[in-house]
C-alpha cells in the first residue's frame, strides 16, 4: 500500500492512498493548539491524531469530535498539565468529546492543578451525548470535579486507566474519579445488562472522594476496578435527586470491584437514589459496607409519604464481602419509613439478569492503524 506524506503548517500529514482507509496526522507537539490543529486537520471522516512524546501546559480545551481517535505516545510519556496560564478555580476540561459516535482518547496524561488556592471544578475529560466512545491507558490525576465528567445521553467505556489523587483535603473540591451525569431526564425503561450505559471497568482508581457518583437519571456500569485509598467518604456513590439535580440516578450495575484500604471513609458504597445490582464485589478495612438510605440534602422534605420520588427502589445485593465476610446493608435510621427489605431491596440475584459482555466490546474492536 502507498502512503502519501506531505507537510501542512507544521504537521506531517500521512494519508493513506487506498480507498476505505484512515487517516493519520501527526500534531506538532502535545500542546492544547497543536493537537487542535491535527484534529481539525482531518475533518468529517475523522481519523487518527498521533500525540507526540512530551510534556505542554494544557491552556484551553481541545474539541474531540466523531470518529477521531486522540492517541498519545504513552500515559508516562505525553502529558498535558495544567498550569499558571490558566485560572484554578476554571471548570474548563483539557478534553472535551462533545456528541458524535466512535471517538477515543487513549495512552496519555492529563494533570491538573497542583495546589489551586480555590475551588477547581474542573475535569481531565469531559463528555457530552457522545455515543460508543472510549477513554483508555490514561493516566488522569488531581482534578476537581472529576478526572472524568460524563453527562447527556452518552454511552462508552472508560477502561485501563488510572486515576490518582483527585480528592485532597487541602483543596476544596468534590473529587471524583468518574462522574456521570445522565440526560435529565427518567427513562421509561431500563434494560439491566444492555450497553446503553456508561462503563467503567479494569481501572486503578486512588485517591478519589468517590471513585464514582451519579445523578440526572443516570445509568452507570461500574465492574472489575480496584479502588484503593478513597478519602472523606464513599468510595462508590449514586445520587437521589438533589444537589442541583432534579432526577436522582435511575439504575447501576456495580460488580466484581476490589475496594480497599479507605484513607477517611467509614462506609465503601452509599446508595442514595435509584435500582440496580450490587454483587461479588470484596471490600477490605471499612467500617461498613454498603448504606442504603435517603439523599442527604437538606433542600428535600424527606418527610413526604411512600415512595418519594427517585428513591432507593428494586435494589439488588448479594455475595458481597467485607474482610471476608457477607456483607450486609445499613439502612440508616431516618430511611426505615422509605426503605424496606423485599419491597425496596433485595438480597438476592435478580432473576433473568445476564451481565454485559466483558471486556467491553469496545476494547476489543479492531481498529485500523491501531
Amino acid at each position: 500500500m502507498r502512503i502519501a506524506v506531505q507537510a501542512v503548517s507544521g504537521i506531517m500529514l500521512a494519508t493513506a492512498v487506498a480507498k476505505g482507509q484512515t487517516m493519520e496526522v501527526k500534531a506538532a507537539s502535545c500542546s492544547v493548539p497543536d493537537i487542535q490543529q491535527a484534529v481539525d486537520q482531518l475533518g468529517k471522516e475523522g481519523g487518527v491524531v498521533r500525540v507526540p512524546e512530551g510534556k505542554a501546559e494544557a491552556v484551553g480545551t481541545v474539541e474531540i469530535p466523531g470518529k477521531v481517535t486522540l492517541r498519545g505516545a504513552g500515559a508516562k510519556k505525553t502529558v498535558l498539565f495544567r498550569g499558571g496560564k490558566t485560572k484554578p478555580h476554571s471548570n474548563q476540561p483539557i478534553i472535551r468529546i462533545n456528541k458524535g459516535e466512535d471517538s477515543r482518547v487513549t495512552r496519555l496524561s492529563l494533570v491538573g492543578f497542583r495546589e489551586p488556592k480555590n475551588a477547581a471544578w474542573d475535569s481531565g475529560l469531559f463528555v457530552r451525548d457522545a455515543r460508543d466512545f472510549r477513554i483508555d491507558r490514561c493516566q488522569i490525576e488531581r482534578f476537581g470535579m472529576g478526572g472524568v465528567y460524563v453527562t447527556g445521553e452518552s454511552r462508552g467505556v472508560i477502561d485501563h486507566c488510572l486515576f490518582v489523587d483527585n480528592f485532597k483535603k487541602t483543596i476544596n473540591n468534590v473529587g471524583y474519579g468518574v462522574v456521570v451525569y445522565g440526560p435529565g431526564t427518567w427513562r421509561k425503561k431500563v434494560v439491566p445488562g444492555s450497553k446503553n450505559a456508561v462503563f467503567i471497568e479494569d481501572c486503578e482508581i486512588r485517591g478519589s472522594r468517590h471513585a464514582v457518583a451519579s445523578n440526572s437519571g443516570a445509568f452507570y456500569v461500574f465492574r472489575h476496578n480496584h479502588v484503593i485509598g478513597n478519602d472523606n467518604s464513599q468510595a462508590i456513590d449514586a445520587h437521589g435527586p438533589g444537589y442541583g439535580s432534579k432526577r436522582g440516578t435511575q439504575w447501576i450495575e456495580v460488580y466484581r470491584n476490589l475496594i480497599e484500604k479507605p484513607v477517611g471513609g467509614s462506609m465503601a458504597m452509599c446508595l442514595r437514589g435509584g435500582g440496580g445490582v450490587i454483587f461479588d464485589n470484596e471490600i477490605r478495612d471499612y467500617k461498613g459496607a454498603i448504606s442504603v438510605t435517603l439523599d442527604f440534602d437538606a433542600k428535600l422534605d424527606w418527610t413526604r409519604p411512600y415512595p418519594i420520588p427517585d428513591q432507593i427502589r428494586k435494589l439488588y445485593l448479594w455475595d458481597n464481602t467485607l474482610d471476608g465476610k457477607p456483607a450486609k446493608p445499613t439502612i440508616s435510621t431516618r430511611s426505615a419509613k422509605h426503605i424496606k427489605r423485599k419491597r425496596d431491596y433485595f438480597l438476592t440475584e435478580l432473576r433473568g439478569y445476564r451481565p454485559y459482555t466483558y471486556p467491553h466490546p469496545l476494547t476489543r474492536k479492531k481498529r485500523k492503524r491501531d
